[in-house]
């Protein structure tokens, strides 16, 4: 849900006049026409011109599985110190999910933003290089340069701004197309964010004010409006299935399968899956292979932290235990992690290897996370991939995460949430590994924005 938040942040205040106070507004958002967020936003300014920029947005989800339904709630702060001119000198994020917190602080100085980010007792420093020619502006500041341009139809700007996505504070790039400005003056722009790609319509007021935005992912809509204050949230459904529409027979379980994919699709190619044209093919065994630098895939990220005393020394107990080939170690290393995680549910939100570790609970992404974890720690180059796997007990395509781990020549396939499916009837739509990675929610919505609502067709072999 981090990219939500993101998104709603950046567009949802306005410019006014230079006064201690500039902006107190409350909003709604429906989600599939229930009630599921709301955001206040205050912008205050102080005596030497400088401005605090606060939005702090609650949500309430119910994701459902299987006849299981989980209430998933998330509590999201950000507050900006902006200068005088309306570029980011700080900042303090705290984001909580289903009471799991996640806080950070920074300040930016000579194009580099300095990061301490405090998540499961740990503290982590970083330093977040700041493109050059990028300034990273308040939500006022961003909100005047749309409200002040003008503009012709597809006249496009672009502007950044900081996010707490995951473990990790990342420089995030909007870019919102001017689409009409009616009689009266409001406007409304496009907008889309390069973590996630997902059409958004925004609607503002001529004096920058927020008139309205929807976001269509297919499985799910987002209406969202000024409103009066706070109301109750009801929690709209929010389910890994129904994402895309199947159609044709189902994949059969062999060594390839075939489908067409929505019109420009453009999904990853990897050792199991190649793609021409409309057309891609996807392999239950990946062929031979070399991996010229195996760092990326055995290092930490942010999701997948290595140097825990406990984590480690469990891993080195499975090894040692398990004086095999390596084929052999990864594999047994997934029915470990399987056998680990003794609570699967939907309540962990997007929890990381050691939260999945420590709680001993989680779906797909805290096992993928978790094992891709494990095994770098016993050595094995490992990913998270994301994306669907065609699921008979539900009927259709559901929205997964799972691994894939190089052992000898090659890359296999690793399932440790969902077993026993051959990896052909599996469509990778992204990863979180490597130099790209992000923690598995955001990559996941900004991989799902390619097939949502689409039609999906299986092929004969």
């Amino acid at each position: 849900m981090r990219p939500f938040l993101l998104l709603l942040a950046v567009v949802a205040l306005h410019a006014g006049e230079a006064d201690k106070l500039i902006t107190d507004q409350w909003f709604v958002g429906n989600i599939n026409n229930q009630p599921s967020m709301t955001m206040h936003a205050v912008v205050l300014q102080k005596a030497d011109g400088t401005f605090t920029d606060r939005v702090e947005t609650n949500i309430v989800l119910n994701r459902v599985l299987g006849g299981a339904q989980i209430a998933f709630e998330v509590r999201d702060t950000q507050v900006y110190t902006v200068s005088a001119v309306g570029e980011i000198t700080g900042f303090t994020f705290d984001h909580v999910e289903n009471g799991v917190t996640t806080a950070a602080t920074g300040t930016i100085a000579e194009g580099k933003a300095n990061v301490s980010v405090l998540r499961l007792g740990r503290a982590t420093d970083a330093v977040v290089e700041i493109p050059a020619g990028t300034k990273l502006l308040g939500q006022q500041s961003s909100q005047e340069l749309l409200a002040k341009a003008t503009w012709k139809p597809g006249d496009k700007q672009q502007f950044a701004t900081l996010a707490l996505l995951g473990a990790q504070v990342r420089v995030v790039t909007m870019t919102a197309v001017h689409q009409q400005t009616a009689a009266d003056g409001t406007m409304t722009f496009g907008m889309t964010m390069d973590l996630m790609p997902v059409p958004t319509t925004m609607t503002l007021k001529p004096n920058g004010d927020l008139l309205g935005m929807t976001m269509d992912m297919g499985f799910l809509k987002l209406a969202f409006a000024p409103s009066a204050g706070p109301v109750p949230l009801i929690g709209a459904e929010l389910a890994p299935t129904g994402l895309v529409t199947a159609k044709g027979p189902a994949p059969a379980s062999g060594p390839t399968n075939r489908y067409r994919l929505p019109a420009g699709a453009g999904l990853p190619l990897d050792e199991f899956q190649q793609m021409a044209d409309d057309i891609v093919t996807t392999f239950s065994d990946a062929q031979p292979s070399v991996l010229a630098d195996p760092t990326p895939y055995l290092k930490a990220e942010p999701q997948l932290e290595l140097d825990d005393p406990q984590l480690k020394a469990w891993v080195d107990a499975l090894v040692a235990r398990h004086q095999v080939a390596k084929p052999v170690l990864a594999e047994r290393l997934r029915l470990a992690v399987r056998g680990y995680i003794v609570k699967k549910d939907l309540s962990m939100g997007d929890g990381s290897a050691l939260e999945a570790f420590r709680s001993r609970t989680g779906d797909c992404s805290e096992h993928a996370n978790l094992l891709a974890a494990v095994l770098r720690i016993a050595g094995i180059p490992s990913r998270v991939e994301l994306g669907m796997v065609y699921a008979q007990d539900y009927g259709g395509w559901v929205g997964h995460a799972w691994n894939s781990a190089y052992v000898d020549d090659r890359w296999v396939h690793l399932d440790s949430a969902y077993p026993g499916i051959p990896r052909s009837c599996y469509l990778k739509l992204g990863t979180t590994s490597g130099a790209d990675g992000q923690n598995t929610g955001a990559a996941m919505l900004g991989a799902f924005g390619k097939v949502l609502g689409k039609d999906v067709e299986t092929l004969s072999p």
